[in-house]
């Protein structure tokens, strides 16, 4: 499938998540975009994801109207976290220790599979997209998706994230 076409079925998938034509539950808008082209195309998650950014990279009036449904479902209509504080204690104990274990898993399977610049490039951008959720007062998930509206929008911001990895690992290595 040519990239005009995916772009019309990215369009389509955000006119259905605005105008609630499609049930997404509790599920991520940016989430089912990538996840209904994986269907279509029947394409791997990454290849579909990395497909939608470049299409949102290259087409800035898209962009804009992908983060803005990501804006309305997850911070205009939703408000995420509340399922987490009714739980008991020992289940919020439960379920902490589990992801924690999983996220030291995952990112040792990174710092194996891939070189120390992308392992310290995912932990600054869950930084960064951590600080923008505290900030401005949405889920983390919505904030990581503003972080990469702009870095899509503003290549700028990319090289300095680069500049930044750079110097963190001339750092390290003295």
């Amino acid at each position: 499938m040519e990239k005009p076409e995916i772009r019309n079925l990215i369009m389509l998938e955000l006119e259905k998540i605005r105008n609630h034509q499609t049930h997404l539950g509790q599920g991520c808008a940016a989430c089912h975009v990538m996840f209904s082209l994986k269907n279509t195309l029947n394409h791997s998650e990454q290849d579909c994801a990395d497909l939608v950014s470049e299409i949102l990279t290259e087409d800035s009036s898209l962009n804009r109207e992908f983060i803005e449904t990501v804006e309305q479902i997850h911070m205009k209509e939703r408000g995420f976290g509340r399922a987490f504080s009714m739980r008991e204690r020992e289940s919020k104990d439960s379920y902490l220790d589990a992801y924690f274990g999983n996220v030291l898993d995952e990112l040792g399977a990174d710092l194996v599979q891939y070189s120390s610049e992308i392992l310290l490039r995912k932990l600054l951008l869950a930084y960064l997209s951590l600080y923008i959720a505290q900030t401005i007062g949405v889920d983390y998930h919505a904030a990581t998706e503003e972080l990469y509206y702009i870095l899509r929008k503003n290549e700028k911001k990319n090289l300095q994230l680069d500049e930044f990895i750079d110097n963190l690992q001339q750092k390290i290595r003295r």
